[in-house]
């Protein structure tokens, strides 16, 4: 399988990268730590509103946590999915913003994610990670060049916020 070098190839492999993504229940939300070097914990994503796309990502956490202190001072984070039964591996990275407000937290809360955060939206650590997602590589099995697992895929945002191929 050779390198794309079209618009159409990108959306393709996007495409591929973004159903792996729909199958994969928890992903790994990965931060950098000061002296620590990463830090990663498992994550449930939450479901988007309809007007967004499937390179932005929310999940709920707790704001006195260590992720939201390594997103405050550091602002960017990686995301990481592995689908085992199709060979699939899709990492993101992009900018992490966190959602605060309580009202907008109220509008975006369902009786689910009580769950995470005892006392609903009123909890006064309960606030959502949005994550625009800037960068996707991939290995996909069938989709990415060959030979498997030894190159990456690489797709960034360009300027225009559009996708383009950086590496395959």
């Amino acid at each position: 399988m050779s390198l794309p070098d079209n618009a159409a190839d990108v959306n393709r492999l996007l495409g591929a990268a973004a159903e792996k993504i729909r199958k994969v229940r928890y992903c790994w939300l990965v931060t950098s730590a000061v002296e620590r070097g990463i830090r990663a914990r498992p994550m449930g994503r939450v479901p988007l509103d309809a007007d967004e796309d499937d390179w932005t990502l929310r999940f709920i956490t707790d704001a006195r946590s260590s992720k939201v202190a390594d997103m405050r001072r550091v602002g960017h984070v990686s995301v990481i999915f592995q689908h085992d039964p199709d060979d699939a591996f899709v990492a993101l990275a992009g900018k992490a913003s966190l959602v605060e407000d309580k009202p907008e937290i109220r509008r975006r809360w369902k009786p689910a994610y009580d769950a995470f955060a005892p006392g609903g939206p009123d909890n006064s650590g309960a606030i959502f990670v949005t994550i625009d997602v800037a960068r996707v590589e991939l290995w996909i099995r069938g989709v990415t060049p060959d030979p498997f697992g030894m190159r990456t895929t690489v797709i960034e945002r360009d300027a225009t916020r559009g996708w383009c191929l950086k590496a395959g």
